[in-house]
């Protein structure tokens, strides 16, 4: 613990120079030897109250554990974190996630290793819900320093939601069913000539950070299968490894030039499938985006708005956007077009995983209340009743089951009770559907939950570990900035030349640096991998 200590002060420092004071952040109130204190990322949701109430007078006499719970919205939350958890303040769970402070609490051991108390036997639930396939692959700096909160085994089911009564209108698909990237085209072009554009409604709403997004992916199942690995080191990479998945053969950025291509797979040498196909392709699209699309913050406002006709997102939230399109648009009809071909047709194996979490839930080190807390989370995870209860609220209040893994929200004269499940209770064991869901979304969505649809990467478990590369990482991406939004709009003529100025400048200026030590923290992962 004096180590831990160490660590911690040496975080305080560097973190206290570089995040705001807010008043009133440090102040925590004390709890009784029973509570544990926890701090979620979200806004309370209506009707939280009468769930931690009903918790209190039932679970609580199982576990022998009260909850104290405070919600922070999102948008202060990562500030509020660092301050409280700088403060060493006695919280005994958190949220965290790697777009907010895991890494750098982790990397400084400020939350509890949790992977001898999973393997000890004395959480049942817990070893049951986070299996050790998972475990194993959610490490940071040799330990796993949360459970991640997942409910499928990559990021949902990549689909655009289109006006299919527009579709309809111009005749495009099967009675206005999209069924590949052709069809999309046309229905493009259809409102591109057609009098909606003299409605200032243009075909494709994109959100300025994300572009055209998930469209024309790369096959990254194929490339997977040839022992190619995409990711993000400093910048876009291809990584190639050897037969057997054992060494590292080479790291290629896309950008590069194409002679370094030389020792992949015959298809792949020209890197047309490793990204620059899709540049290609973003360029010609462009014309169905408005023209100031890169300072667009709300692609699903401006569809609902009926300034676009499309837009890309996945399945995850189709009952909201379900919902707030009948409510926007009542004389529409909301289609979607599954955009990955062996997704649309539920293909096993569609999908690469690497089976890590985006969002994770955490035990501060010092917290003395680490056995209570898992008690706590064995109880959440036990069966679907306890689980249920947290995520859907009240049954017979707020939801009524319908079968085994579906269910109806009660009409109440009260706000829905809506809770951000990413944030403590997300699994792929407890999943319910709305019962509204149309029979092919459902099919969808209990398709994208099965392991089975999902082909394991060779470095599933793999994180890169950019300590000691501040400097280089931190000029490569103000340098890989400078070009890569705008490549995701299909802004910039040439698109493959300017990728190439911009890769070889970074290669200049540290990306060099960053790859060789990839390499190395790469081969040694999988040395320990293949020697277990």
């Amino acid at each position: 613990m004096n180590k831990i200590f160490k660590r911690i002060i040496t975080a305080s420092v560097a973190a206290a120079l570089a995040v705001p004071v807010l008043a009133g952040c440090g102040m925590s109130t004390s709890v009784d030897s029973d509570t544990i204190k926890v701090m979620l990322s979200g806004t309370k949701p209506t009707g939280f109250d009468d769930v931690l109430a009903k918790y209190n007078e039932t679970g609580a006499v199982e576990t022998g554990v009260k909850l104290s719970v405070e919600w922070v919205s999102p948008g202060d939350y990562k500030d509020k974190l660092n301050l409280r958890m700088i403060g060493s303040e006695n919280y005994d769970l958190v949220f965290d996630a790697p777009f907010n402070k895991l890494r750098t609490f982790a990397a400084y051991e400020m939350y509890a290793p949790l992977e001898d108390y999973l393997a000890s036997g004395d959480y049942p639930n817990l070893t049951k819900a986070f299996p050790e396939d998972i475990v194993d692959a959610n490490y940071y700096f040799g330990h796993l320093y949360g459970l991640p909160m997942m409910r499928t085994y990559g990021n949902g089911v990549n689909c655009i939601y289109y006006r299919k009564d527009l579709a309809k209108k111009y005749n495009v698909g099967t009675d206005g069913q999209i069924n590949s990237y052709d069809e999309l085209q046309q229905f493009f072009d259809a409102i591109l000539s057609g009098e909606e554009a003299s409605m200032n409604m243009v075909p494709f709403g994109v959100t300025g950070s994300r572009g055209f997004y998930t469209l024309f992916g790369q096959d990254l199942v194929d490339q997977a299968k040839n022992h190619i690995v995409r990711m993000s080191l400093g910048a876009q990479s291809h990584i190639l490894l050897n037969e057997d998945n054992t060494e590292v053969v080479d790291i290629v950025y896309e950008g590069e030039d194409p002679s370094r291509y030389a020792q992949f797979p015959e298809k792949y040498r020209d890197a047309e499938l490793l990204g620059l196909g899709r540049l290609k392709k973003l360029r010609e699209w462009n014309k169905y985006l408005e023209r100031d699309s890169l300072n667009r913050s709300d692609a699903w406002a401006m569809f609902t708005g009926l300034k676009c006709a499309a837009m890309v997102d996945n399945l995850d939230t189709y009952e909201q956007k379900a919902t707030d399109f009948a409510q926007a648009i009542p004389d529409g009809e909301l289609g979607i077009f599954i955009i990955e071909d062996n997704v649309r047709n539920m293909q096993p194996e569609a999908r690469v995983t690497d089976l890590k979490g985006n969002n994770f839930i955490c035990i501060p080190a010092w917290s003395n209340k680490i056995d209570k807390t898992l008690k706590f989370l064995d109880w959440l995870f036990a069966n679907s009743d306890n689980h249920d209860l947290f995520e859907l609220g009240i049954e017979g209040t707020n939801w009524e089951a319908i079968g085994d893994d579906k269910y109806e929200v009660l009409e109440t004269d009260k706000e829905q009770y809506s809770f951000p499940g990413y944030v403590l209770t997300w699994n792929p064991n407890y999943v319910r559907f709305q019962a509204s869901l149309p029979d092919d979304i459902y099919e969808y969505k209990k398709y994208d939950l099965e392991k089975s649809s999902y082909y394991e990467s060779p470095l599933a478990g793999f994180t890169f570990d950019t300590s000691k590369l501040q400097t280089e990482t931190s000029v490569v991406s103000g340098i890989m900035s400078k070009t890569n939004t705008a490549l995701e709009h299909g802004a910039l003529d040439d698109p493959v030349s300017q990728l190439r100025a911009t890769t070889a400048e970074a290669l200049a200026n540290g990306l060099d640096v960053i790859r060789e030590e990839a390499k190395r923290q790469i081969n040694a992962f999988l040395a320990e991998k293949n020697a277990e």
